[in-house]
């Protein structure tokens, strides 16, 4: 077995308090190599991920009962382990092994499918569905099962249903996901690099170049990554995340992931038409705006994009915000051959006035 499928069994049988004095010495022995201790760390950590107030909140007691309905029919093999051992797909497994279907440490003589990934066979009868917004427009999408996904400007999914998951791509943009609560099929969001996984619940999800960003408002999310880059992760920040409402999850190339308090109000004002801005740089918020319009908002190289700006915007209206920005900072506007606006500092005699 790979480090990571042995540390998923490791994992499970030392909750079950089942080993014998050998199997003690065994597992010491193999948890000396580096390589596994870090497998161990991971499995262990995904085995607990479930465990918060999981006797009193419902959302958890959802996500462990998905986990075990998600596996096949108990056979009687040897040991039954995913041979594709991402974050979630360990935590299922190691669920499983907690609901006794686990035996020897030997070798696995078959796979079980996972919450966040599902059989070939069972994907393959599925054809996805895509669904885009245009720039400056917004789009609400009924769900077959009962969920609503609203898009924001410029964005696009790719929706999948089977009989044991509801999966969407977030391909590029923004969405908000209104979950209709089903313990039988969890509903995956894959987005950049991240995997969102939910049963019922009210979270968006945003995908930018190298950065993708998932917020709560409402029931529980598991925030992992993908299998293949999870397999390969050393990083204890790269473990699953159980999000709270009110928190979100930013996770940049090149960065360790972080968790972050975040103004609800605030997030969501896109559904209404407007943005807010709180002493952003005028570089950041006119990147914002431009998401909006397919005239964009162009800044001289002179230090305007330094400029802090504050203010709730409209996102159709992007005269409106150069506008104000320009009488608060004294600036400088012209059209530009694409229909959008030119910010600029203020000239005098050629020289830029501070």
């Amino acid at each position: 077995m790979s480090p990571a499928e042995a540390a998923a069994v490791w994992a499970v049988r030392l909750d079950r308090g089942t080993l014998t004095s050998s199997e003690e010495a065994e597992f010491a022995e193999w948890l000396a190599a580096p390589q596994n201790d870090e497998a161990f760390a991971r499995a262990d950590s995904a085995l607990h991920v479930f465990d918060a107030d999981s006797h009193s909140d419902p959302h958890l007691r959802a996500l462990r009962q998905a986990a075990l309905e998600a596996a096949p029919t108990q056979r009687r093999f040897p040991l039954l382990i995913a041979a594709s051992v991402a974050t979630i797909g360990v935590a299922t497994v190691l669920l499983m092994g907690r609901a006794g279907q686990f035996g020897s440490v030997q070798a696995p003589s078959a796979t079980v499918a996972s919450v966040s990934a599902p059989t070939a066979a069972s994907e393959s009868v599925a054809r996805p569905l895509e669904y885009t917004s245009d720039v400056g427009k917004r789009r609400t999408i009924p769900l077959p099962d009962g969920s609503t996904i609203t898009l924001n400007t410029n964005s696009r999914v790719m929706v999948t249903f089977t009989e044991g998951r509801r999966l969407i791509q977030l391909v590029r943009g923004e969405a908000l996901f209104d979950v209709a609560h089903n313990p039988q099929r969890p509903f995956v969001v894959l987005a950049g690099e991240r995997r969102v996984t939910a049963l019922g619940t009210f979270f968006e999800v945003r995908v930018d170049p190298n950065r993708t960003r998932v917020v709560l408002v409402n029931g529980h999310v598991v925030v992992d990554r993908g299998s293949e880059l999870e397999r390969s992760s050393k990083s204890k920040s790269e473990e699953p995340v159980l999000l709270e409402p009110g928190q979100g999850l930013i996770a940049e190339s090149g960065r360790a992931q972080r968790v972050v308090k975040v103004d609800l109000k605030r997030e969501l004002l896109w559904r209404s038409g407007f943005v807010q801005f709180d002493d952003e740089s005028l570089g950041r918020a006119v990147a914002e705006f431009n998401r909006y319009t397919s005239s964009p908002i162009e800044l001289v190289p002179d230090g305007v994009a330094d400029l802090r700006v504050s203010g709730v915007f409209r996102t159709d209206d992007a005269r409106h915000f150069a506008e104000s920005v320009s009488e608060l900072h004294s600036l400088d506007l012209k059209p530009t051959k694409q229909g959008g606006i030119r910010i600029s500092r203020v000239k005098k005699d050629g020289i830029p006035v501070e």
